[in-house]
């Protein structure tokens, strides 16, 4: 069995981060449990609760015995890999850290990896765990793991169906701000004035030519006006998170800046997506890609 003790990130990096394991296990038949997704667990409960995928989790709701267990466990582990202690005979840490663009993943498919899985307690300690190999093979897998509740799907499917009316398609618009602000030292974060002149661009494109364009706006950030110009409306109004997320997958193509949160989108939905990386590069027709890895 492979246990994930360390919690990495918010919601979409942990969905990504622990899917790389369940499809590895699907694949190579072993399980896994997972100490860090009480958080989230709520809004999938429907799905994970029959789920019939090999990932199982500590805890359905935050309380004060699962945050116990989790800084237990978590502060047991530091204190192994200080030590420089990452084997027993009945249990293996195995370490892997390191959130660096390019940065070459640990490859799941491993075979002392897989033969360890099958055989002790393998406890996985940081983000960059990957199997590539077998996402596409066990995706169905992963869309029914992660189908979050009816309250949520349907409010998505009332989105859909309001937006669409009246125009061709739906671009999604994913505005991350927070952390954004500081993280890699803000090198991706953008204005709203900034996505308003890349949605212009957009809209400029020989592709979209006498289209109706529906733009969505889905952002943690508040307080943001955007107003509709020529071929294109733009809508804003505040929303779940978790419809932000799917509501983005179900769009025709979505653009943002690097993050997991729209990645997670346009492999659930198989929705072209462009990243923004510089401002200055022009969109082009050609800009689009799909998604048929998580990362």
């Amino acid at each position: 069995m492979v246990i994930i003790v360390s919690k990495e990130g918010q919601l979409a990096n942990r969905i990504l981060h622990a899917s790389s394991f369940i499809v590895n296990a699907q694949e190579h038949r072993y399980r896994v449990l997972h100490l860090f997704f009480d958080d989230y667990y709520s809004f999938f409960s429907e799905s994970l609760s029959g789920n019939k995928s090999p990932i199982r989790f500590l805890g359905k709701k935050s309380s004060w015995l699962v945050s116990s267990f989790q800084k237990l466990v978590t502060l047991g582990v530091k204190i192994f890999l200080k030590l420089g202690i990452t084997k027993l005979p009945f249990f293996e840490i195995v370490r892997y850290e390191g959130y660096e663009q390019g940065l070459k993943p640990f490859d799941l498919n491993d075979e002392k990896f897989i033969k360890k899985a099958r055989s002790k307690l393998v406890l996985v300690y940081g983000w960059l765990f990957g199997d590539h190999v077998n996402q596409k093979k066990q995706r169905q897998i992963l869309l029914d793991t992660w189908l979050p509740n009816k309250i949520y799907h349907d409010k998505v499917e009332e989105y859909v169906t309001r937006y669409k009316k009246d125009h061709d398609l739906l671009i999604g618009i994913h505005i991350r701000g927070g952390d954004f602000k500081r993280f890699e030292g803000g090198k991706w974060f953008y204005t709203p004035e900034q996505y308003y002149e890349k949605m212009k661009e957009l809209a400029m494109l020989e592709r979209f030519r006498d289209k109706k364009i529906a733009f969505v706006i889905c952002t943690n950030e508040k307080n943001i006006s955007l107003s509709s110009a020529g071929n294109f409306t733009v809508y804003n109004e505040e929303r779940h998170f978790i419809e932000d997320m799917y509501l983005l997958s179900r769009c025709d193509h979505i653009i943002g800046p690097p993050s997991t949160f729209s990645i997670w989108a346009s492999f659930y939905g198989c929705t072209p997506l462009y990243m923004i990386g510089e401002l200055e590069t022009k969109i082009t027709d050609e800009i689009f890609k799909t998604n048929s890895k998580i990362y």
